[in-house]
């Protein structure tokens, strides 16, 4: 019976396979989390990665003792990412099309169609901004970023850095131990199709909170200047600071953006400021004068594709990416 439940294509199935007789269910509840595991790794790796990355060992701590537990508590979890990818998908299809290409609309508006590229370029992004986003200490590692891109799955050959440094439980330093899964749900090196559909998603993501990006009274009133290098009353190094820190909120991933425009453009400003604050986003450290201010996750991919064969199109969809960071 575990046999045929290892089988099993999708967690729906496999919910049902345990429920046809007392055996399968015995057999489910004794192996329940490595079976659901197993079986989202081929629903959508990037997803399950995703989950691996972001969250709790789940046979581990607090939840070893109940399988049980741990089982739910993964479930749950990848519920919450599966609710919140709709959400994003959904507002990106209604006020992004201007920065979509047609076939990405067309996934977007058919459910029966090639729309598992589009889920696996978000849960992609998703992942990125979890390792390496900023308040990770790790947004201008473009060495480790290029390894992710390229499905390097960290092993015996570490990188130099791992040599030089002075803690082993730097939790900032994902390539020193890195989180179990790592690059794994990329299942090799991502293509130039893939790349690009990054990019788009990324695009889409910070055209979200364009809404945003001229409010510099209630940026201020919320302590988005606080820390920064700008002059009091000084309206257009404002502005530039304001979108400096847009472009920090979108290195803390979808969820961050879904936070502050769930309704996208039609979102209130005031109230995003507010939840922002709530967060403790607005206490952020601005880049120094002369320092990168712009290029996340852009500035990697930018530099696999100008180390390969990239077709004139990809290379435009870089370039629109990178302006709009």
């Amino acid at each position: 019976m575990l046999r045929i439940l290892w089988e099993v294509n999708c967690l729906e199935d496999l919910f049902s396979m345990a429920l046809v007789n007392r055996e399968a269910y015995q057999v489910f509840k004794e192996n329940e989390l490595q079976l659901m595991q197993a079986t989202l790794w081929k629903v959508s790796p990037p997803a399950w990665e995703l989950l691996q990355v972001s969250e709790p060992h789940w046979d581990r701590g607090l939840l070893a003792s109940s399988r049980s537990a741990a089982a739910s508590f993964y479930l749950r979890h990848y519920a919450r990412n599966l609710y919140n990818l709709t959400r994003i998908k959904f507002l990106i299809l209604d006020h992004c099309q201007t920065v979509l290409r047609p076939d990405t609309i067309s996934e977007l508006r058919d459910p029966y169609s090639r729309l598992d590229t589009v889920d696996a370029a978000i849960y992609r992004v998703w992942t990125f901004c979890q390792l390496f986003g900023c308040q990770k200490g790790r947004e201008w590692d473009i060495d480790g970023q290029i390894r992710w891109l390229r499905g390097d799955t960290v092993g015996a050959d570490l990188p130099s850095i791992c040599n030089t440094s002075p803690d082993a439980n730097d939790v900032n330093n994902v390539l020193f131990i890195p989180p179990e899964g790592f690059a794994q749900g990329n299942q090799g090196p991502l293509s130039q199709s893939q790349l690009r559909d990054m990019m788009e998603i990324w695009t889409a993501m910070a055209a979200l909170l364009d809404f945003l990006r001229d409010e510099t009274s209630r940026a201020r009133s919320v302590g988005v200047f606080d820390n920064a290098p700008v002059t009091a009353g000084d309206i257009q190094q404002e502005r530039l600071m304001l979108r400096t820190w847009l472009r920090f909120i979108i290195t803390l991933g979808p969820i961050a953006v879904l936070e502050l425009a769930p309704s996208g453009p039609y979102s209130d400003p005031e109230t995003a400021f507010r939840r922002a604050s709530s967060q403790g986003w607005t206490d952020w450290v601005p880049p120094t004068p002369g320092s990168h201010s712009s290029g996340f996750l852009t500035g990697a991919i930018q530099t696999l594709l100008e180390t390969s064969t990239c077709p004139p199109e990809i290379e435009a969809d870089t370039a629109t990416a990178t302006a709009a960071d």
